[in-house]
């Protein structure tokens, strides 16, 4: 074999092994670089995983508190109705007891109530039959008794009130229907009320 020949393997197998190193590590290169794909990728994919499930939770979370503040409304609307009622049946108790005693609950009211004994007595229309002219001068009368000036007048006019009465002396006005004193009292006994109704402690 010619040195020309010699030369030519020479340089041929050079050449093959320098294309199989670049190749070789042109393979490992590419191995490296899918490595750290493959680990951003797992890593992005934890990640987005992560958020995902916390994206979840939080809207678990507002959704269940959402349901909780809606029965909780719920539970105190009927609570207060129930309230209502109650108040509703003592107020109509409160009626029934004073028309059937003659109007004594009214007329033991007015006697406390009273100031100068020249006042002018406002009732609900349905109450102008049995609060009239006697039962006017007897209270007078009574006033009179407890040093009062006995000058009690019943007015012509009419007010839609739950029961009791309003006093007015001149343009002074003082509400004393069961509904106004009842109201009044509301706020005292709620606690209690609710207590009786649903085992609530003050």
């Amino acid at each position: 074999m010619g040195k020309a020949e010699k030369l030519k393997q020479k340089i041929r197998g050079d050449a093959e092994a320098e294309a199989r190193k670049i190749l070789q590590e042109g393979e490992a290169e590419v191995r490296g670089i899918m490595e750290e794909a493959r680990v951003e990728a797992d890593k992005a994919a934890s990640e987005y995983q992560a958020r995902a499930e916390a994206v979840a939770a939080e809207h678990i979370r507002r959704q269940t508190s959402l349901r909780e503040l809606e029965a909780r409304k719920a539970v105190l609307a009927e609570k207060g109705r129930l309230i209502e009622g109650v108040y509703a049946k003592v107020l109509e108790g409160l009626r029934e007891k004073d028309r059937a005693g003659g109007y004594a609950l009214t007329r033991d009211l007015l006697l406390k109530a009273v100031e100068t004994g020249t006042e002018e007595i406002i009732v609900a229309p349905e109450d102008r039959k049995a609060i009239d002219r006697t039962f006017i001068d007897n209270l007078n009368a009574e006033l009179v008794k407890a040093g009062k000036k006995g000058e009690i007048t019943l007015s012509d006019e009419t007010r839609n009130i739950q029961g009791g009465f309003i006093l007015r002396l001149g343009r002074v006005e003082s509400n004393s229907s069961f509904d106004t004193l009842l109201t009044m009292l509301k706020d005292d006994v709620e606690t209690k009320v609710a207590g009786i109704l649903f085992g609530e402690r003050e």
